[in-house]
């Protein structure tokens, strides 16, 4: 507990100790679950993306826009001691085709990751959202 002069006096840094935990592996209730974070991107990607049409501009914003909301709804969903990382692409549909790969070198019992994409008549999303443990 802090003490009396630490607590009112505003001008100094009070300084928190952590210990380690020295778990490596998260308990089964506090694993990274694709299915939910897909249905978070789902949600939103269709509100957001549904009537969009494709602009340069726009589509610039729009891409920060998905991956902020999305980030705090997974944060919301209290994972402990994961860092989540999003990646969205957003592009004109045109008749052409697209690839979009991803690689992360990780841990296979403890990391995963959602992705959902979605097109409509003017574009296409691809987003993903990696949930790597912090041991």
């Amino acid at each position: 507990m802090a003490s009396e002069s630490q607590r009112y006096d505003s001008n100094r840094q009070v300084i928190e100790i952590w210990e380690p935990t020295f778990r490596m592996k998260p308990r089964e209730d506090e694993r990274f679950v694709p299915r939910e974070v897909e249905l978070i991107i789902r949600d939103i990607m269709d509100k957001k993306l549904k009537k969009a049409k494709f602009d340069d501009q726009k589509c610039k914003v729009l891409a920060l826009e998905l991956c902020t909301e999305i980030k705090e709804k997974v944060k919301d969903l209290n994972i402990p001691r994961y860092k989540v990382v999003l990646q969205s692409v957003i592009g004109e549909v045109k008749g052409q085709g697209a690839y979009i790969a991803s690689r992360c070198l990780w841990d296979t019992e403890t990391d995963n990751y959602a992705s959902f994409s979605m097109k409509n008549s003017s574009l296409f999303c691809v987003l993903m959202v990696f949930g790597l443990y912090l041991e």
